[in-house]
């Protein structure tokens, strides 16, 4: 029997399925009815007036004239919680569809719905009464509402899109996954959001939103007057917003009262100031119409609050009247860059552009430079390129007479790179570079050719006494890396007779079948001898890759179709090899020694200068080698050493004002010491020496 409380449920249930939407703008609803946490971490009504500029894009994504909503903005704009949170809770409260979520992983997808869309829906008295009571109904991923409709939160995937219709799609953080520009072979992910939205017709809605995150492709590209609006050729959120109408900000000079672009372009400051910190303190605006007049960061909030939208092939005057024919399009598409962003000052955005500049100037690395353009201006990123082009020429005449194979005053630790070569010509490549906080030195450079299997125990000749060595083939090959790189030292330039041993060798751990697995072995057996730690296995990662060398820890115990014995025991290091080679390349552009600068010895010949020069960015902005059979040994060489240099952390300044014992001056440094004190031979000392490395548990 139905109690009367049960039967109201009912009747209040299939009342809300045949409610009809609430007639506002979607500004107004979220205003109404959709809370926010606040800086005091209570939670509060929605208020536009901090984030004026997100009123007409909040309105246009229930506009019925656009199938699609592209968004560009740097961080700090507001333009995540307004375009995915808000709208969130007007679909809930107003509009009632299917709408579908994507975070770029599954783990921020539970994220975001733990952190923010959970909690939102909870706090606001409006919104948590639409939530379905029961308790399965309400999960992670999926949230089933009183109305019917059904809220997914999911990640860039074939199956999260396939064989299903949705409203409403918004895809967040559109350049932060290269998952996005093709998702599984099935096309881009905002393509793909379009079919899902489509039987929905004038109804439906897509929505794209994103800091730049992809750099443009073209270095040489300008932009063209006739199309001011422009973004930069580029993939990803950019090319999005180009297929719009193209909508930028502009907001009213305080003196002339003309609207101009809220851009990056018009900041200035003093360029004269070295100081960086007080650089930033002189940050000011200028308009381009009155010229001589200078706004100062305390008129941003009045210009913002008078800030206007303008569309491609449109203008606006002095009274806010637009004029002129926007694009016609199927999608709608906004693009605001840093000045305006209402969490970010100009005077924090100076700094953050100055600070990039000085560590792209000290260490020759573009990624804090990328990333400041990218998320905090709102821009595309050029990548910079030196006016002198890298030649073998050019750099062989740097070449530095020096004691071969010696260590030079200001070296502090040594790293070997090892690449592995197969097929006929089997062996392992060997550079050892110097190292201190800033410079780099070509210490050595050998092949490892000969085994210490013994064919014939009588001849003299060494090539007829030893097999060829056969990394792939014998795993008892790589103890070749231990007798002839860790167990050696290189003696010290100052006639002490002391010597420098290798802090950490780089290895390739890839190639030819069977390399994989015996580079495990090999470092399984240095375990053993508790020297693991001076071995850092290496492996090319994805462009889109964020950090510069990232852990992993590969199991194929559970594939069958994997050949390698990788347990899950043995870090294997990926690399974000373009961003490597991209500061390798700048450190070699340098003339003059100092910081980045890379000092190479004289005895070493010609064919060495061709391999740093086999590869250069192509039109596409990527590292190609003209000559595929060309030998570029030293150039990858080089780019291990970099990798080293962050996973040991030298890369950052605090590192140096206390740096461990292995990266001090000779006389106190841990991997100097003269050959004849016995109680510190390599392998007594090789735990001592370890290098700094994350801390990881190891699985079985």
């Amino acid at each position: 029997m139905i109690s009367a409380g049960d039967a109201q449920r009912i009747k209040r249930d299939i009342a809300s399925l045949l409610k009809p939407p609430i007639r506002m703008s979607v500004s107004d609803a979220v205003q109404e009815y959709v809370r926010v946490k606040l800086p005091s971490g209570n939670w509060g009504k929605w208020d536009l007036e901090t984030t004026p500029y997100m009123r007409e894009p909040l309105d246009m994504l229930s506009s019925r004239k656009y199938r699609g909503l592209i968004f560009v903005g740097p961080a700090r704009t507001g333009k995540s919680q307004a375009l995915v949170d808000a709208f969130c809770g007007y679909d809930v409260k107003c509009d009632p569809s299917d709408m579908l979520i994507v975070q770029i992983t599954k783990e921020k997808a539970a994220e975001f719905s733990k952190k923010r869309i959970g909690p939102m829906l909870e706090n606001s008295p409006e919104l948590q009464p639409l939530l379905s009571p029961r308790g399965h109904d309400n999960n992670l991923h999926d949230k089933v509402l009183r109305a019917g409709n059904y809220l997914k939160i999911a990640w860039p995937a074939k199956s999260i899109f396939a064989s299903s219709e949705w409203r409403r799609v918004i895809i967040t953080d559109y350049d932060r996954t290269a998952t996005l520009l093709d998702v599984e072979g099935e096309g881009s992910g905002f393509d793909l959001a379009l079919k899902r939205t489509q039987s929905f017709r004038s109804r439906g809605m897509a929505v794209a939103e994103s800091s730049p995150g992809y750099e443009i492709k073209d270095p040489d590209w300008k932009p063209n007057p006739a199309r001011p609006h422009e973004f930069p050729p580029t993939v990803g959120i950019g090319a999005l917003y180009n297929l719009g109408d193209r909508r930028v900000l502009y907001w009213p000079c305080p003196s002339c009262g003309e609207f101009f672009p809220a851009n990056w372009d018009y900041l200035r400051w003093d360029t004269n100031e070295t100081d960086i910190r007080k650089a930033s303190r002189t940050v000011s605006c200028y308009c381009p119409h009155c010229g001589d007049s200078e706004i100062t960061p305390q008129a941003k909030h009045p210009m913002m609050m008078k800030s206007r939208w303008v569309p491609e092939n449109c203008s606006i005057s002095a009274d806010g009247e637009l004029t002129g024919t926007p694009i016609d399009t199927d999608f709608i598409s906004y693009w605001m860059q840093g000045p305006a962003a209402s969490f970010q000052s100009w005077e924090q955005l100076v700094y953050n552009y100055l600070s990039a500049v000085k560590d792209f100037e000290s260490t020759g690395s573009q990624e804090k430079l990328k990333t400041t353009i990218n998320t905090d201006q709102g821009q595309a990123y050029c990548y910079q390129t030196s006016d002198k082009k890298r030649s073998a020429e050019r750099l062989a005449e740097r070449a530095e007479d020096t004691t071969k194979r010696h260590v030079p005053e200001g070296v502090v630790f040594l790293t070997a790179c090892v690449d592995v070569q197969a097929g006929k010509d089997r062996r392992f490549v060997v550079q050892v570079h110097g190292n201190n906080q800033q410079e780099r030195w070509l210490i050595d450079r050998y092949n490892i050719r000969l085994s210490a299997r013994v064919k014939d125990a009588n001849a003299t000749d060494p090539e007829q006494r030893y097999y060829q060595i056969d990394p792939a083939g014998y795993p008892e090959d790589w103890d070749q890396l231990t007798k002839l790189i860790l167990d050696r030292g290189y003696p010290l330039d100052d006639s002490s007779g002391r010597e420098m041993h290798v802090h950490i060798m780089v290895c390739d751990h890839g190639g030819e079948d069977g390399v994989s697995d015996n580079a495990y072995s090999y470092y399984r057996r240095l375990r053993t001898e508790n020297r693991h730690s001076k071995l850092m296995l290496v492996k090319g990662g994805s462009k889109a890759q964020a950090e510069m060398v990232k852990i992993s820890y590969p199991d194929n115990t559970k594939r069958a179709d994997r050949k390698a014995n990788a347990k899950g025991d043995v870090p294997l290091h990926i690399l974000a090899t373009s961003k490597l080679k991209d500061n390798v390349s700048n450190k070699l552009e340098r003339d003059t020694a100092g910081a980045g600068f890379v000092h190479f010895p004289a005895w070493l010949g010609s064919w060495f200068y061709e391999e740093l020069t086999a590869e250069s960015r192509d039109d596409q902005g990527h590292w190609e080698r003209a000559n595929k059979k060309r030998p570029n040994e030293g150039w990858d060489l080089l780019c291990y050493n970099e990798a080293a240099q962050y996973q040991l952390q030298t890369h950052k300044p605090k590192f140096w004002l206390s740096p461990p014992r292995w990266a001090q001056p000779w006389d106190t440094n841990i991997n100097v010491y003269h050959p004849s004190e016995s109680s510190r031979a390599p392998a007594a000392k090789a735990a001592q020496a370890a290098p700094r490395q994350r801390r990881v548990r190891y699985r079985s």
